[in-house]
């Protein structure tokens, strides 16, 4: 975990950088800033409270959980949604301010065992979750032929994507 300083004339604050590996996700009070490096066919889902600034960030790899594996929560899209926004509302956020914004989902290279298009299945998956949840989608970076890195501010909502082979950042 890194420790950045985000010092300003009138105050001094630092604010710690968390990696979210692949299968994995983070839920903070805190004000971190998140980070999933390398979405491709992965996609990142991030979810911030306006209100508590209770923020989340999965890197999940697969669209479904199949009932009874005991795999890690933060590696399904439907599992990592689920229990990324009870864990949130544990935190003190509130289940009705709570938006997502989506990153990742590109079709970059077949994968054997699960066929082709997992990245468009990801994505579709995460909208028809949130939408099922009641929770709006705000902003989306999704699909595509290129990988994609997310940092996103827990205390601000400013989530920033950086795409392969691209020189620009685009903020959601």
């Amino acid at each position: 975990m890194k420790t950045f300083d985000f010092g300003d004339d009138e105050a001094e604050s630092t604010r710690e950088e968390r990696l979210v590996g692949v299968s994995g996700y983070h839920v903070t009070s805190e004000g971190e800033t998140l980070i999933a490096y390398g979405l491709g066919a992965c996609i990142a889902i991030a979810l911030w409270d306006t209100d508590s600034t209770v923020g989340a960030l999965a890197h999940t790899l697969l669209p479904r959980q199949d009932k009874g594996l005991g795999a890690s929560s933060g590696k399904y899209v439907d599992a990592a949604i689920q229990t990324m926004l009870r864990e949130m509302v544990e935190a003190g956020a509130g289940y009705s301010t709570i938006e997502a914004r989506l990153v990742g989902g590109a079709d970059i290279f077949e994968l054997k065992a699960l066929g082709k298009g997992v990245g468009t299945k990801n994505v579709a998956v995460a909208r028809e979750e949130l939408d099922r949840l009641d929770v709006p989608i705000v902003a989306e970076a999704t699909g595509g032929e290129h990988g994609r890195t997310v940092e996103f501010d827990t205390a601000t909502g400013r989530l920033e994507v950086t795409t392969a082979h691209a020189d620009d950042v685009e903020v959601l």
